[in-house]
């Protein structure tokens, strides 16, 4: 065999599947080594290619996108309407003085809840405060769960989120959309809101009043009973008996902020 038959033989690793040169080499160089066609780069491609092609077939398949025409069913809708009597997990709303702080008539509904428009009486007559009165008695007059400090805390901070740019920190009416000119609301420190029951705060939330629109929406149901919870402590805090004050007589004021002589604390 020739030197130059010599340098060209060569031998495959079957492990790694490559091409080493046998024999002497020019000049001391390394050993030529290449890869051959069972190489790991080539099957890396190979499923690289398998696997795109699999892909692409799952993603092109007959289906519809939204407000396509269908003609699976007579009205050709793609999108299918709610089945009627369906009731989405969690909204089960069974317990009528839960989800709408009234209390439950003979018939199952909530009292007061279609009650037709009639003329209102003159402010302050009797006929107004005894209007009133019977109104507030279709409201629940005990909280559906109890006010623990994590549910008040709770309130605090959705009031400060929801309720504070109308009726201010205090409950006063004076949120910063009063002064550009957004209806001011009632101070929530006037004896008639201070006496109503909690079911009927829990209602003006959800249901509005006045100038002031649902909050339904964006408040959850629990969210607006901590509200009412929090504002029963707000309404506590700015008439606190001045006998049960910690600090020295005639200091601090039993008066709500907005009335004659109040203090803001």
């Amino acid at each position: 065999m020739s030197r130059y038959a010599r340098m060209n033989v060569a031998s495959i690793d079957s492990r790694t599947g490559r091409v080493n040169s046998r024999g002497p080499t020019a000049r001391g160089a390394a050993p030529r080594t290449f890869r051959g066609p069972l190489a790991p780069g080539y099957c890396v491609w190979i499923v690289v290619l398998l696997v795109s092609g699999c892909q692409q077939k799952m993603a092109d398949q007959p289906s519809y996108k939204n407000l396509e025409p269908c003609d699976s069913f007579p009205d050709h809708r793609v999108e299918r309407p709610t089945v009627p009597g369906t009731v989405a997990r969690g909204h089960l709303e069974t317990d009528v003085a839960m989800w709408t702080g009234r209390r439950t008539g003979k018939n199952g509904e909530p009292l007061g809840a279609a009650t037709p428009a009639t003329i209102q009486p003159p402010p302050g007559s009797p006929q107004e405060i005894k209007a009133q009165k019977a109104r507030y008695d279709d409201f629940v007059d005990a909280f559906p769960f109890p006010m623990t400090k994590d549910v008040l805390e709770r309130g605090r901070d959705r009031y400060a989120i929801y309720c504070v740019v109308c009726h201010d920190p205090l409950g006063t009416g004076k949120g910063m959309i009063v002064g550009r000119g957004y209806t001011a609301p009632p101070s929530l420190h006037i004896e008639r809101l201070r006496t109503v029951p909690p079911g009927y705060l829990f209602a003006v939330i959800t249901d509005g009043y006045g100038s002031m629109p649902s909050y339904s929406a964006q408040v959850p149901m629990r969210d607006r009973w901590a509200i009412a919870g929090y504002l029963r402590a707000l309404q506590a805090s700015q008439r606190f008996p001045e006998k049960n004050s910690p600090l020295p007589k005639g200091e601090g004021t039993t008066q709500p902020a907005d009335t004659p002589g109040g203090k803001s604390p």
